[in-house]
């Protein structure tokens, strides 16, 4: 899940996608790649981190005053 590739479907007999492989299956695209033969899946890439928006604006800066 944690793959930027990975995403939930439309479909509710096949939640689960793979963008860069073209799967949808109940199982993990992961663990298909893996019964495939292939290993670990070599596509994975890490989902890029958002923001912390819980910070927000900071007034107490001086800049802003």
């Amino acid at each position: 899940m944690n793959c930027k590739h990975f995403y939930i479907t439309w479909d509710q007999r096949t939640p689960k996608g793979c963008k860069l492989y073209g799967i949808r299956s109940q199982a993990m695209p992961s663990q298909i790649v893996q019964m495939a033969g292939s290993g670990e899946c070599q596509g994975y890439e890490a989902k890029a981190k958002k923001e912390d928006k819980s910070k927000g604006l900071d007034l107490n800066r001086n800049d802003l005053w």
